[in-house]
């Protein structure tokens, strides 16, 4: 869906910084970078780093930190390393320096998802528990997306989604919608077209592809140039409960009573998310933190759905199911996100 963008609220916006360390080696095509850039961990604390390539780690001194296969630094006893990542295939080195101390520093062990490293290895050292996915299945009716992946902690939602580009034909604007019940409530939220859960409380709308006819009248020769950035129009549910239609805002703030459309965050306007294609895949980070301030979200878990709309029409859905006679459609729940804290 295309909404009108109304701006209901102004929402403060927190800026998060990340420096990489410099290499000591480059690769030809590509430099070698760890985040964080330097990192502090007490005694018995762990604290990720993430490469933005297929690496090995070592650790200068393993007495005081030591570090796994994948980038997994433990504090051993207070003093500083320096922690090394060599690539796989090359030459490439670069370091970053671990600081142990006994107390007093809050551990950094909750790792984070890096959209900016145009790497998706940084997924495979996550924590598997707090990892949800769905897939496509053959016999599903909307084939538009093949898979998603969600990762949440307090600060952020990741998602990693493949869209199935032999389903997207027209990629002047392609939405990309975000659906989340963020209380896990049924007394809250709704348009159940899509999920058999129908209380979805906060909506997500960017396009994931857009080109400009007039500048490339031949459309991208891959669906790559016409990537768009992920940084959502974010809006809240104010029809009936477990209704659908298009009531995602206030009417009372409207600047029609009879147009229940408008976006409490416009699509642009504050940095909601932020996204990286990376080897047909999009990754997407949308700040949790700033969502919460549209609906309240649960500490513990949420609840999330997704699809891609083309011509009015959604050709991919995820979660979903085989389309059969006893479910149209193949209309599941949707994926139940338990937050890393």
């Amino acid at each position: 869906m295309k909404a009108n963008k109304i701006i209901a609220a102004a929402l403060a916006v927190l800026t998060l910084g990340f420096v990489a360390c410099n290499p000591n080696g480059n690769d030809p095509d590509q430099k070698l970078t760890i985040t964080p850039a330097q990192a502090e961990v007490a005694v018995g604390a762990t604290v990720q780093l993430s490469a933005n390539m297929d690496v090995t780690w070592s650790s200068s001194d393993a007495n005081i930190a030591a570090v796994n296969d994948k980038g997994l630094v433990t504090g051993n006893a207070k003093g500083e390393v320096t922690i090394t990542a060599k690539a796989v295939k090359s030459n490439a080195t670069a370091t970053c320096k671990v600081t142990v101390k006994e107390g007093g520093v809050t551990p950094s062990s909750v790792p984070e998802v890096n959209v900016a490293d145009k790497s998706l290895a940084d997924w495979d050292a996550l924590p598997a528990e707090y990892v949800v996915s769905a897939v496509c299945p053959d016999g599903a009716s909307m084939l538009g997306l093949k898979s998603v992946k969600v990762y949440a902690t307090e600060m952020y939602i990741s998602i990693l989604a493949e869209p199935n580009f032999d389903d997207i034909t027209d990629f002047e604007w392609v939405p990309f919608h975000v659906y989340i019940d963020s209380d896990n409530s049924d007394q809250t939220g709704g348009y159940g077209d899509e999920f058999t859960d129908a209380n979805a409380d906060i909506l997500c709308e960017s396009g994931i592809f857009a080109w400009d006819y007039e500048a490339n009248p031949n459309g991208p020769a891959t669906p790559a140039e016409a990537a768009n950035a992920y940084n959502p129009a974010v809006f809240k549910w104010w029809g009936e409960v477990g209704g659908s239609g298009w009531n995602w805002t206030d009417p009372a703030v409207s600047h029609d009573a009879s147009d229940f459309w408008g976006a409490i965050i416009g699509e642009g306007q504050l940095p909601v998310g932020n996204s990286q294609f990376v080897d047909g895949k999009v990754e997407i980070q949308l700040l949790r933190e700033l969502l919460g301030t549209v609906f309240a979200m649960n500490d513990s878990e949420f609840g999330i759905g997704f699809d891609i709309q083309q011509n009015w029409n959604s050709v991919g859905i995820l979660p979903i199911g085989e389309d059969t006679d006893a479910n149209p459609g193949g209309h599941v729940a949707k994926l139940k996100v338990k937050i890393n804290k």
